[in-house]
């Protein structure tokens, strides 16, 4: 029940919060110079995965900035890239300041949700983002919150949604 609550309360924020119209326009992965990447950071080799895909668009020249989102941080293990977790969340899920906050700000040319389940805390970084295109990747068909869902068959693999990205952005 408190569950839904939040779900509830989440998304009515969200659809007052998203009153003002920023203009969208499709962005081919190879022109776009500025990329933020946000996924669910609790699996170290599809990590590592999502990894060497950063390498590879930085090597192309692009600015890619990351932030991965973990409910409990592991202590004791070094992380690579900034993240998220629950205690930087508010009881209903919107995400504070810090990093998220330049998430939330960066005019990206391009953000992409590399989550497949719902995520509040990416959900609503991608909801608020002043990105030119936005896409995510198994999501709600009428999620007001990206210009573009890629729906993976059934491998819900990282190297598989990064192929399904690379395909359709061509």
């Amino acid at each position: 029940m408190i569950k839904k609550l939040k779900h509830i309360l989440f998304y009515i924020y969200l659809y007052f919060k998203n009153k003002k119209v920023t203009e969208r326009q499709p962005i081919p992965l190879l022109q776009a110079k500025t990329i933020g990447i946000l996924f669910y950071a609790d699996n170290v080799k599809q990590n590592d995965v999502l990894m060497e895909f950063v390498q590879k668009m930085k090597t192309a020249q692009k600015d890619v900035q990351l932030l991965g989102y973990m409910p409990k941080r592991e202590f004791g293990f070094v992380y690579p890239f900034p993240f998220l977790t629950d205690k930087d969340t508010n009881w209903y899920g919107k995400p504070g300041g810090g990093t998220t906050g330049y998430f939330m700000r960066s005019p990206f040319d391009l953000l992409i949700n590399f989550c497949t389940e719902e995520s509040l805390p990416l959900e609503y970084i991608s909801a608020v983002s002043p990105a030119k295109f936005r896409v995510g990747f198994n999501k709600v068909p009428e999620n007001a919150n990206y210009d573009l869902i890629l729906i993976p068959k059934e491998n819900k693999d990282i190297s598989n949604l990064i192929q399904n990205l690379e395909h359709y952005l061509k």
